[in-house]
């Protein structure tokens, strides 16, 4: 079995991530048309607390698997690198079992104390995928660690496609039952992708089974290097300081739950009102802000195993380049994403949300306008977060979410409150949380990778390169729409201009040089070519 390279990796995740969330789109927008707003938003309060679950279960582990795999088969421990993924395993099998229990036991207590009788359906239906995920991350880590990242791509595209199949027909053959029984078939469906994925892990892993073999067989050490108590003593090391950072805003986003609707509640809201404006941030707002950073999550899921590998083997050229490119790119790719959502906040949810009334359109888009802006800074937490797990310093990413978090709790309790910006405020919230927690990790990648921020190459040329795009953006959305008469073809006809002008930018003023081009082999026949045409320095 080959190892991909680190960016080819990164590709793989990010194009898979990319058809995942089109995918995503294509669930989420008629499932909110199915259910509605009350719907979405008790489909909504199903997810924090069974992410929160989730994170205890497997938040740390897939990672902690893939850094341990990579430093080992760097090494030529293929035995030992198996034997973390066996030790995982198990691990995580106890692990699901246990939280999908607690899940199915605590449901009743969980939609009493949310005042709301009709979420008990959806905690239910979910309840069983914790189990299933528990088991997929086992073998998401391992093939991650080995740098092969196909698997991951194909499961995660598996569990799309099967929410997308069986969360719409069951949403819409239950939902004239009522919007609870609604929201259910739309949670069960992710309960029934989660399974179609495990079984193609398994599937995968039985395939690859004779190649994980041989390569074990060629470890010239006929024995263990480590002890089982070794092992998972260093899994545990490294996961549990990632569980506790990735189980920070799945807390906080319960805090949210407990916080928002009151707070809405407080200021003369119905339950129905406070639902639907809780499900307009969550259902649709965030849904959107949550697309760009696909590329971040597939960058960050790559960079941990090829940083893991260059500190083992003291490449410290490699790791500084791995990490400059890491972060150039994201905010290549996270500047403009936020900007552009945050002007064509309205074109976007109208074009994808059609089913909307004029009002709800114009209190989500508010919502987005403000939120678009969080993206740069989520995609820079989940860059640098990869590059600190990477160098092992797995705490740091951890201890500066807390400080972001504490901030959003405090700002979301005060904002939301404030009758001028209600739902709004949470809004303000999350920008604040991700803001601060990405200037402090940024900070600690410059102090233990030693690489130094050229203000030019990092911010100026970017912002540059994003403020022309904007420009052009906005310009053409209105003439487009003056000319076609169609919000839905100026949008798209829009973005596409935006895609464009950044790339040609980017381009011209030296923000992605030839050099960057040709760090990734499928684009190095294109950077020759625009070389040759005086495009590219």
């Amino acid at each position: 079995m080959t190892k991909q390279t680190f960016l080819k990796g990164a590709a793989i995740l990010g194009l898979a991530g990319l058809l995942v969330k089109i995918i995503g789109a294509f669930y989420r927008i008629p499932l909110a048309y199915i259910i509605g707003p009350e719907g979405m938003g008790l489909y909504q309060m199903a997810y924090p607390i069974y992410t929160t679950l989730l994170y205890i279960s497997v938040a740390g582990i897939p990672t902690a698997i893939s850094k341990m795999v990579a430093e080992r088969i760097a090494l030529g421990h293929r035995r030992d690198a198996h034997r973390v993924f066996m030790i995982s395993f198990k691990l995580l099998l106890i692990l699901g079992i246990i939280t999908t229990v607690l899940l199915l036991l605590a449901t009743p207590l969980l939609a009493l104390y949310l005042k709301n009788q009709k979420s008990l359906y959806p905690l239910l239906a979910i309840a069983p995928s914790l189990f299933f995920v528990s088991m997929i991350s086992a073998y998401r880590g391992y093939f991650q660690g080995m740098q092969q990242m196909v698997p991951t791509a194909l499961s995660q595209i598996i569990e799309q496609l099967g929410k997308l199949i069986f969360g719409l027909w069951l949403a819409s053959l239950w939902m004239p039952k009522g919007v609870q029984y609604g929201a259910m078939g739309a949670v069960l469906g992710v309960t029934i992708s989660e399974v179609l994925a495990f079984v193609m892990l398994v599937i995968t892993y039985n395939i690859k089974r004779h190649d994980i073999r041989v390569a074990v067989q060629r470890d010239f050490n006929r024995r263990y290097r480590e002890s089982k108590e070794s092992i998972l003593q260093e899994l545990l090391r490294i996961a549990i300081p990632i569980t506790i950072g990735g189980l920070v805003i799945p807390l906080v986003n319960i805090t949210d739950l407990m916080i928002i609707p009151r707070r809405l509640a407080g200021l003369g809201l119905s339950t129905q009102q406070s639902t639907e404006l809780y499900g307009y941030l969550t259902g649709y707002a965030n849904t959107l802000v949550n697309f760009p950073q696909v590329i971040t999550v597939a960058l960050s899921a790559s960079l941990v195993p090829a940083i893991s590998e260059a500190v083992i083997l003291k490449d410290i050229n490699g790791l500084q380049e791995k990490a400059n490119i890491a972060i150039r790119l994201t905010i290549l790719l996270g500047l403009p994403s936020a900007l552009g959502m945050a002007v064509l906040a309205q074109p976007i949810l109208q074009l994808l949300y059609q089913t909307l009334t004029a009002e709800q359109l114009a209190i989500s888009s508010q919502i987005l306008e403000i939120l678009a802006f969080s993206i740069i800074f989520l995609t820079l937490v989940q860059t640098s977060a990869g590059i600190l797990q990477g160098v092992g310093k797995v705490g740091i990413p951890v201890i500066n979410l807390f400080w972001g978090a504490l901030l959003k709790i405090v700002m979301n309790y005060v904002l939301v409150g404030i009758p001028a910006l209600n739902i709004r405020g949470a809004a303000f919230g999350t920008i604040a949380c991700y803001g601060l927690a990405a200037v402090l990790d940024l900070l600690a990648v410059a102090r233990y990778t030693h690489i130094k921020f050229n203000a030019t190459s990092f911010l100026v040329k970017p912002a540059i390169s994003a403020g022309v795009m904007i420009a052009a953006v906005w310009v053409s959305y209105r003439w487009l729409y003056v000319f076609l008469d169609s919000s839905s073809m100026a949008t798209l006809l829009a973005i596409l201009v935006g895609i464009i002008v950044y790339s040609l930018m980017l381009m011209a003023i030296g923000a992605v040089t030839y050099n960057d081009l040709r760090q990734i082999d499928r684009l190095k026949g294109m950077a020759d070519k625009l070389y040759r045409m005086g495009m590219l320095r």
